[in-house]
């Protein structure tokens, strides 16, 4: 038996218009704003592993969404395991298609991806970066017949950052990656001028950028203390050598640079307690101190 051709909403055009109109203009009034940030090196994806040896998020896009569990966190929250407490707290987000199609470029890609970060900027009274773990897009199971989604759900956990490259120009996001960082200090003897933030610094035997042994990103200086906390390291700093930095010109004598003694302020990541504690049980000055003989 044929359906009415009056009133099949299926093969109506203007109906499925108006469902995406009420959806998007609901998110709008009940949702929130926030900030979409893809991956930006897209040939860094390592789909044979599932891996990202180099992750970089170099724009934010605002968007508003629609929360969709605001009572609490879902997932499995804080938990104590073999490898140490867990945190993954996990929320569940909407996004109309329509939205996301004129605020976030489609060059390269047509949908939220898995991976990508989204930055909530309201959560726990200061902003929290979540990465997206499955987008949903059949969540309206094709309603009115239209194939292309009205909407994505979007699965988040919160993000463990991991020495990524933030850099989208957001204060607010940006400032997760420095406060996070794995980061270390420089004593300086003396020297002049003043390092900048988020400024490459470097050593060489040349003073040249181009033959550098040890680079690093400037995290914060501390000019009354001459010392300099630095993150993302490459290579060994090297005392009595000069740091410059590459935009300010900056170069000071290093005093002294220890790579045990870390920021982190948690004793059970602190490099220099754990080589302490490994002293007394491993006599290195044994030939094999991990075999008889």
């Amino acid at each position: 038996m044929a359906t009415s051709v009056y009133f099949n909403n299926y093969n109506s055009l203007a109906e499925q218009r108006v469902v995406e109109d009420l959806i998007t203009e609901s998110i709008k009034i009940m949702g929130f704003d926030a900030y979409y940030c893809p991956i930006e090196n897209e040939e860094d994806r390592d789909i044979l592993y599932g891996e990202d040896p180099i992750k970089r998020f170099g724009a934010a896009f605002p968007v508003e969404f629609y929360l969709s569990n605001a009572l609490e966190y879902g997932g499995e929250r804080e938990f104590f395991s073999k490898f140490g407490l867990e945190i993954k707290n996990n929320i569940t987000i909407i996004i109309s298609k329509r939205s996301f199609s004129q605020r976030v470029p489609q060059n390269n890609f047509e949908r939220p991806r898995e991976g990508d970060l989204i930055y909530v900027p309201f959560l726990n009274g200061t902003g929290e970066l979540f990465e997206i773990k499955f987008t949903n897009h059949t969540k309206d199971f094709f309603m009115l017949g239209r194939k292309i989604p009205f909407f994505y759900e979007l699965e988040l956990e919160k993000f463990k950052y991991s020495q990524e490259v933030i850099d989208t120009g957001v204060y607010e996001i940006d400032d997760v990656a420095t406060q996070s960082a794995y980061s270390i200090d420089l004593l300086f003897n003396g020297g002049s001028g003043d390092y900048t933030e988020k400024e490459i610094v470097f050593q060489s035997m040349d003073n040249t950028y181009g033959n550098a042994f040890a680079v690093a990103v400037v995290q914060s200086w501390n000019e009354v203390a001459n010392t300099l906390t630095v993150m993302n390291i490459s290579g060994e700093f090297t005392d009595n050598i000069s740091v410059i930095g590459q935009q300010s010109g900056t170069q000071r004598t290093l005093r002294l640079y220890d790579p045990l003694v870390d920021n982190v302020r948690n004793e059970v990541y602190d490099n220099n307690y754990i080589d302490n504690q490994s002293n007394t049980i491993i006599d290195f000055s044994e030939t094999n101190p991990f075999g008889n003989l």
